[in-house]
C-alpha cells in the first residue's frame, strides 16, 4: 500500500481525488450490500448486476459532466465538485435502483436458515453467551442498525446541507463555526474508532504483553492449539486415521535413519 501511495503521489493523484473517486468506483455496491443484509427479498443476481451497471454508469456520467462543464478531461477537472457529485450519486443510486427492481421482480426470500446449519470446526465453547445468538437479540441489532443508519444518513445528506442554505455565502465567523463542528466531529469519531477497539481487545493485548515476558502463555497457547486439533480430528475420523499413520511412518523413518547412521559409524 505504501508503494501504491508513492506511485499515485508521483502521478499527481491527491488523497482527496482518490477519496472522492472511490465513491464512483465502488459506491454502486453500498445499497446492494445493505439490501442483502437487511432485506429478505434481495437476490444475488440483482446485487451483482446493480453493482456492475451502477459503476459503469457512474463513470460515464462522471467523465461526461467533466467534459461538458470544463471542456477537457484530466486529473484537475475530474476532481472538481460537480463531476464528482454527479458520478457518486449516479453510481450509488443506480446500483440500488437496479438491485431493488430485480429483487421485486424475482425475490430470493432468503431467511438465513442455511447459515444455522454450518458445521463448526471448533467444538470448544465460545466466550460469547448463547443469548447473543437468539432471534430476539439479532432482530434488535438489525432494528438498531436500520434506525441509526437511516437517521445519520438523513442528517448527513439532507439536514446538514439544509442548514447551510440560509447563509448562502459564508461569513468568516460562520465558516469558522462550520469548520469547528467538522473538526470536532472528525476528532471525536477518530478517537472512538481508535480507542474503542483497544478497549474491547484489552484482554488479548494483556495476553500479548504477558507473553513477551513469560513463557507460560506460550505453553497455554500450545495446549489450546492441541485441543483445537483434537476437536477437528473428532469431527473428521478419516483425518485422525491419516494423522496417526503419518506419525507412525515418521517414527519408522526416524528409526531407519538412526540405524543407517549407526551402520556408517561401525569400523
Amino acid at each position: 500500500m505504501g508503494v501504491l501511495a508513492v506511485l499515485l503521489n508521483k502521478a499527481g493523484v491527491s488523497l482527496g481525488w482518490m477519496y472522492l473517486a472511490m465513491g464512483v468506483f465502488i459506491g454502486s455496491a453500498v445499497i446492494p450490500v445493505a439490501f442483502l443484509l437487511l432485506w429478505p427479498k434481495a437476490n444475488a443476481t440483482g446485487a451483482i448486476t446493480g453493482t456492475v451497471v451502477g459503476c459503469i454508469t457512474g463513470i460515464i456520467v462522471w467523465l461526461t459532466v467533466t467534459k461538458v462543464e470544463y471542456g477537457r478531461v484530466n486529473l484537475d477537472t475530474t476532481g472538481r465538485n460537480a463531476p464528482m457529485l454527479a458520478g457518486n450519486l449516479v453510481s450509488i443510486l443506480t446500483g440500488g435502483a437496479i438491485h431493488a427492481i430485480m429483487s421485486f421482480i424475482s425475490p430470493q426470500n432468503y431467511d438465513w436458515e442455511s447459515t444455522k446449519h454450518i458445521t463448526l470446526v471448533e467444538l470448544n465453547s465460545s466466550d460469547v453467551p448463547e443469548s447473543e445468538y437468539s432471534e430476539e437479540k439479532l432482530n434488535h441489532a438489525r432494528n438498531w442498525i436500520i434506525k441509526w443508519g437511516v437517521g445519520f444518513t438523513l442528517v448527513i445528506v439532507i439536514i446538514w446541507p439544509i442548514f447551510a442554505l440560509p447563509a448562502k455565502v459564508f461569513s468568516d465567523g460562520y465558516f469558522a463555526f462550520w469548520a469547528a463542528i467538522a473538526i470536532i466531529w472528525g476528532t471525536v469519531g477518530s478517537a472512538v474508532i481508535i480507542l474503542l477497539p483497544l478497549y474491547e481487545s484489552r484482554a488479548t493485548l494483556k495476553l500479548v504483553f504477558l507473553g513477551m515476558f513469560t513463557s507460560d502463555i506460550v505453553y497455554e497457547k500450545l495446549d489450546d492449539i492441541s485441543f483445537r486439533i483434537k476437536s477437528i480430528m473428532k469431527t473428521m475420523p478419516e483425518a485422525e486415521r491419516l494423522y496417526y499413520l503419518e506419525k507412525e511412518q515418521a517414527k519408522r523413518d526416524e528409526a531407519e535413519e538412526a540405524m543407517q547412521q549407526l551402520e556408517k559409524e561401525k569400523p
